[in-house]
Formats: C-alpha cells, structure tokens, sequence
C-alpha cells in the first residue's frame, strides 16, 4: 500500500505536517513545500548598474532560461532529479526537484538590452546598465513678430 502525503481537500496544514512526520519514509513531499523551488535572489544597485544574483544550486547554464519582457525579469529552469546509483534505494530525499519560474519587477531607467550574464559557483549574476540622465538643455523662447 502506497501512503499519499498529497492534501486533501479540507486539510489544514497541521494534518499534512502529521501525516508527513508519522511516515517520514514517503516517495516524495506533498505540493505544498515545492515552493521551496523558487530561487533566493539578491538585488543591489550602484551609481552604473543594477544587480540581480539568483542562487540556483546544482544547475547547468544551458538548463536556466532568461527573459526581459518589459519591465520584468524572467527566470525559468528544471532540476532533474539524478539517481547516483542503480540499485540503491533512497531513505530520504530532501532536495528540491522540478520546474520552477521567478518574475522579478525591473525598475525603469535600465537598458534591458544590454544585459550581462555570469553563471559562477551556483551563482547567476544578472549586470543591467542603468540609462544614462539626459542633461537638462535649456529652451530658448522666440519672441512674438
């Protein structure tokens, strides 16, 4: 017989807890911790430039997809779960597998088509060059003939 940790309909998150720590020896989690997928993002700002860093673990850059549409950063990408060995039999699987999306609001002042990507250590660095400030110029007002 094959336990399903999968909420049912009036659960309370209480009772999917319960039902996970009676049988913690289960296939997989229920839906409600894959949120854990979604990635950590760091954001920081200089005089020049706009930072986004992404910690994305355990990925290859061919497997990350990047989109700028409008003002929006999109992230997509899939961690595939890897058996290390034939025969062995998992107790416990703790690391997140799956699809998983991240939209992240760009603020405006940036050029989006200049964008530079890094993918070092599990870290993916994202460099955005801000626009530069159109000096102010002076309007010469013509008088009336």
């Amino acid at each position: 017989m094959k336990l399903s940790l999968r909420p049912r309909r009036n659960d309370s998150l209480t009772s999917v807890f319960d039902r996970f720590f009676d049988h913690p020896f289960v296939d997989r989690l229920p839906e409600v911790f894959q949120a854990g997928l979604t990635p950590a993002v760091n954001i920081s700002e200089n005089e020049k430039t706009y930072k986004v860093h992404v910690e994305l673990p355990g990925l290859k850059e061919e497997d990350i997809d990047l989109q700028v549409l409008g003002n929006q950063l999109i992230l997509s990408a899939e961690r595939k779960f890897e058996e290390e060995k034939k025969g062995d039999e998992f107790h416990k699987i703790e690391h997140q597998y799956g699809s998983f999306s991240r939209t992240i609001p760009l603020p405006n002042g940036l050029k989006t088509d200049a964008v530079e990507a890094a993918y070092k250590r599990g870290i993916l660095t994202m460099t955005f060059p801000k626009v530069e400030p159109t000096p102010a110029t002076k309007i010469k007002i013509e008088p009336e003939h």
